[in-house]
């Protein structure tokens, strides 16, 4: 309900809201954008794009049950139609859903920064294993604790499809450790 409440009084143009939706998210976005885009100056002028389109844009923006979810919809069009534009994916790639979605990882990341154990290199040698779009499904529903449906707007693809991207990734995990 929180995330709401900021969102709300974003749009009728509260800056303090703005800053908060801002930091609350930036983190996320950028982790998200990771998975998407291996271009570190295209994620991060998206972003930041994104943003600037938000307050220019707050009193026509739409209500949102999710600011999130609204976020990442909202960065992913934006990242395709960057990467278009920068000739890193065609247009066909992305009527497929296949896009060239970047190695690094947040969790890569993480783990290098943190002294890593036994256990957690080999998952994260399993999850380099799995195509990318169930590396993104699984990041969406266990980093960023996203219920399926918002995923399913997310990614573009129905509830089953999700379901199942997530089971099956899940399932080759335990095979691989």
């Amino acid at each position: 309900m929180e995330h709401v409440s900021v969102w709300q009084r974003c749009k009728r143009g509260d800056k303090n809201a703005f800053r908060e939706l801002y930091l609350e998210n930036i983190d996320s976005l950028m982790a998200y954008g990771r998975k998407i885009c291996s271009d570190a100056d295209i994620l991060q002028d998206a972003v930041h794009d994104l943003f600037v389109y938000i307050w220019e844009k707050r009193e026509t923006l739409s209500d949102t049950d999710s600011a999130i979810k609204y976020l990442c919809v909202s960065l992913r069009r934006r990242l395709i139609k960057d990467m278009e534009k920068d000739h890193q994916v065609s247009q066909s790639d992305v009527l497929e859903n296949h896009i060239n979605y970047a190695e690094t990882s947040p969790e890569t990341q993480w783990m290098e920064k943190e002294e890593q154990t036994k256990s957690q290199q080999l998952l994260q040698e399993a999850m380099l294993k799995l195509p990318k779009r169930q590396q993104e499904a699984l990041h969406l529903k266990y980093y960023e604790n996203l219920p399926y449906e918002d995923i399913c707007t997310i990614m573009e693809i129905n509830y089953q499809s999700v379901r199942n991207l997530i089971s099956r990734a899940v399932s080759d995990l335990r095979n691989y450790l």
